[in-house]
């Protein structure tokens, strides 16, 4: 079966379980109740682009963005947390879409 854990042990296991999700980076974007954003493209990153919020989700009471429509050609652009920018890849190339404060 096992032996049984010292109150220390059990401590120690919930710090760490603790630490590791307070370390934990969320790079998720969040919105308040407005319905367009600004975001920019990052080969051109001097313009800003107003776009359309498509899809919000609520998570640990906030807003987050899910979902935008693509500056140039309207389709969903999805979130991706390697670039940490809004993805397009209706277009010959893929179209890279950072917020813009």
């Amino acid at each position: 079966m096992g032996r049984r854990q010292t109150m220390m042990e059990k401590y120690k296991i919930q710090m760490k379980a603790y630490r590791k999700k307070r370390m934990k980076a969320d790079s998720t974007p969040f919105s308040g109740a407005q319905e367009s954003v600004y975001v920019m493209d990052s080969l051109n990153p001097e313009k800003r682009i107003k776009v359309m919020v498509k899809k919000t989700v609520t998570r640990n009471q906030r807003q987050v963005i899910e979902c935008l429509a693509c500056p140039e050609c309207g389709a969903d652009m999805t979130w991706d947390n390697n670039w940490e920018a809004f993805i397009c890849t209706k277009h010959g190339k893929r179209a890279i879409y950072e917020l813009a404060p």
